[in-house]
């Protein structure tokens, strides 16, 4: 997957005022305990907790992994390692600034805004499948980006 960062800057003459942007497009690295791909980031995982008694059953034993206990679980992965990764993630930020020029001196006085539109893309996901539930939280969401928020600023030069 690939990673698209910018940003520009313009000064705006006569009334110095900076206005600045960056955007950045990447993959949806903060999912899943699955195999890492330096490309793509982590993978997600479909994490399936299987009862023993279940694996018993099918097994005609006790499963050697989870200690062999009856009362416990066994987990299984049922998706390929690196075949599903999140959305992508996609962030503007903007900064405002009145520049102030006196005595040789330079200040900036300004306003970030990040996270300008506000993205609620999801960054982190439920990522177990239930055995009891049949797998009805599997992947809800369970983090999401930052949201939009506000930083003040000053900025002097000497």
């Amino acid at each position: 997957m690939t990673v698209v960062r910018g940003l520009a800057a313009y000064t705006i003459p006569k009334i110095d005022v900076l206005v600045s942007t960056s955007i950045r497009s990447q993959p949806n690295t903060n999912i899943g305990m699955g195999s890492t791909s330096a490309t793509a980031g982590p993978a997600r995982a479909a994490n399936y907790n299987v009862p023993n008694t279940v694996v018993e059953q099918t097994l005609g034993r006790l499963p050697s992994s989870a200690g062999g206990v009856a009362t416990g679980n066994t987990t299984v992965n049922l998706l390929l390692p690196a075949t599903v990764y999140g959305p992508r993630i996609t962030q503007v930020d903007m900064r405002f600034a009145k520049v102030l020029k006196f005595a040789g001196r330079r200040a900036d006085i300004g306003v970030d805004l990040y996270n300008l539109f506000n993205t609620s893309t999801p960054v982190g996901f439920v990522e177990t499948y239930d055995y009891a539930s049949n797998g009805a939280s599997y992947l809800q969401p369970n983090a999401i980006v930052p949201p939009r928020f506000v930083r003040i600023n000053l900025r002097f030069e000497f």
